[in-house]
């Protein structure tokens, strides 16, 4: 039986490289055009919520997610918004570093991860796919909301 392929939407945290079921991304902001608002007495990684087309949506940095020390904001970030299947309610979006590309490629290619334990506070990853030389840490998004939820 054949490999089912899937697509995935890279970026970058820092110097780490991971991706993301690009079936699930909804929306690439342009964090500098983004109006995000606060929300007093949320965890760290809760940057804060934003209105997109009337809904509210919170956005987590993925900076703090993964536990990384520098927090500065570049000028190639993004907020990916996304919506894991079978959970309308459970639309969030993400800041990264950087998107980098949409890669096609087949389930067969993602090798257990090589990451040891967890990562950040993110628990599970779908695997780790080898693309252009670089290792890409495929999150598993419902994961991913799960944690951004706690």
């Amino acid at each position: 039986m054949e490999a089912k392929e899937i697509t995935l939407l890279s970026f970058q945290i820092r110097e780490d490289n991971f991706a993301v079921d690009a079936m699930q991304v909804l929306h690439i902001l342009d964090y500098k055009t983004v109006r995000l608002t606060p929300v007093p007495n949320t965890p760290d990684h809760l940057l804060g919520i934003i209105n997109l087309h009337g809904n509210i949506i919170p956005v987590a940095d993925m900076r703090v997610i993964m536990e990384k020390d520098d927090l500065s904001i570049g000028s190639d970030a993004s907020i990916v918004v996304l919506n894991p299947e079978e959970q309308e309610d459970a639309v969030v979006g993400i800041l990264v570093d950087m998107v980098k590309e949409v890669i096609e490629t087949k389930e067969d290619q993602l090798q257990e991860t090589v990451l040891e334990g967890k990562k950040g506070l993110i628990e599970s990853f779908q695997g780790t796919l080898v693309f252009n030389n670089e290792f890409i840490h495929v999150i598993d998004i419902n994961n991913l909301i799960e944690t951004i939820e706690k």
